[in-house]
């Protein structure tokens, strides 16, 4: 992994492979090829080990089970892949990372690993947006990559995922979606309480503010306790919570960014805030999205929602739920995929 994120590449397992002069879908050398870069491959690896190189047989390359798997892996990955397309890979086992990124460009360069010395591999360019412990993976997905094809096209039910991983919290047609992780294991019966009551305050906010209502009020709190939430403010749930994992909220409307960015406060407010400062600790927080292709209007939204949530229980109550966070945090690890912000106060100018 590390000749990848050195060069900004990504690469099959092929050194020295000759692409045909037309497509490779349409090679009908393509096992022959295929298996004259398995033979270089194999010669440089024993080289490397001081063995003796064997001869090659002369005989004609066998169309195996494996080499029809690789040279659909190579027609995928160098030709089917299109720039915008995200490609996750797993590091070996013990590692327990996965790496998340986007195809750059549609070239083909030369990229190199110290096994095979100076004799290029096929690349595509590509910019590592980043690896995540392999642990905040849906079971799922880990087995959908730790397959024996080196490289296959995801399943369309693991894009939004593989979204998440990337970005955390991100909006993709009419789908909000946000993530709260556990890093550590000790997750308790009372953290998912905990995040179901973020969950109905969050629904309860938002759907005030699609009344044009000015805030949260005393019916609309008590609602939250007793009334199921319309479908439409409710969210979509998926979870790996029994050792180091995730929350993951998916919602039409912006329930799930709101959860998310209430986590995220009560748990940052519970680490610089006090009793006495709450609430003017509530008044100066903000959220912001750091997207390249952020919406204003939604973030604002995802903003004043938070604080209605954070304001409409009084201090008593909310200072419980930065409580709540708090331990949360300590034991479990837990911290959310938004990121709120504190605004400072302009200096006083002096006379």
């Amino acid at each position: 992994m590390s000749a990848f994120a050195q060069q900004n590449v990504g690469f099959l397992d092929f050194p020295g492979f000759e692409f045909p002069k037309g497509k490779l879908s349409e090679a009908k050398d393509l096992i022959q090829r295929i298996a004259k870069s398995e033979k270089l491959a194999e010669d440089l690896r024993a080289q490397a080990r001081g063995a003796k190189i064997k001869e090659a047989s002369g005989r004609a390359p066998r169309p195996t089970k494996k080499r029809g798997r690789n040279g659909q892996a190579i027609i995928n990955f160098y030709e089917v892949a299109k720039p915008g397309d995200f490609v996750v890979l797993p590091e070996p086992l013990h590692l327990s990372n996965v790496w998340v990124g986007r195809f750059a460009s549609p070239k083909i360069v030369d990229a190199f690993a110290p096994r095979y010395d100076r004799v290029p591999i096929p690349a595509r360019d590509i910019d590592w947006i980043g690896k995540y412990p392999e642990n905040s993976v849906s079971t799922g997905l880990s087995k959908s990559l730790r397959n024996q094809h080196p490289f296959t096209l995801l399943e369309r039910s693991n894009h939004l995922e593989v979204f998440s991983l990337a970005y955390g919290s991100f909006v993709h047609g009419d789908h909000h979606a946000a993530t709260v992780y556990n890093d550590r294991d000790d997750f308790l019966d009372s953290d998912a309480a905990f995040l179901g009551v973020i969950s109905r305050l969050a629904s309860a906010a938002v759907k005030s503010l699609d009344e044009s209502r000015t805030n949260l009020t005393p019916a609309a709190l008590l609602d939250v306790l007793v009334r199921e939430p319309p479908i439409e403010y409710t969210c979509s749930q998926e979870a790996d919570i029994h050792s180091p994992g995730f929350t993951r909220y998916i919602s039409a409307a912006i329930v799930a960014l709101v959860i998310a960015a209430v986590a995220a406060g009560l748990v940052g407010l519970s680490t610089y805030s006090t009793k006495e400062t709450l609430a003017d600790d509530v008044a100066k927080l903000s959220f912001v999205n750091s997207g390249s292709n952020a919406d204003p209007q939604c973030t604002a939204r995802v903003s004043e929602a938070s604080k209605r949530v954070l304001l409409a229980l009084g201090t008593d109550r909310t200072w419980a739920l930065c409580e709540a966070a708090r331990n949360a945090r300590n034991r479990a690890g837990m911290r959310s995929s938004a990121t709120p912000i504190q605004k400072v106060d302009p200096p006083q100018s002096r006379k």
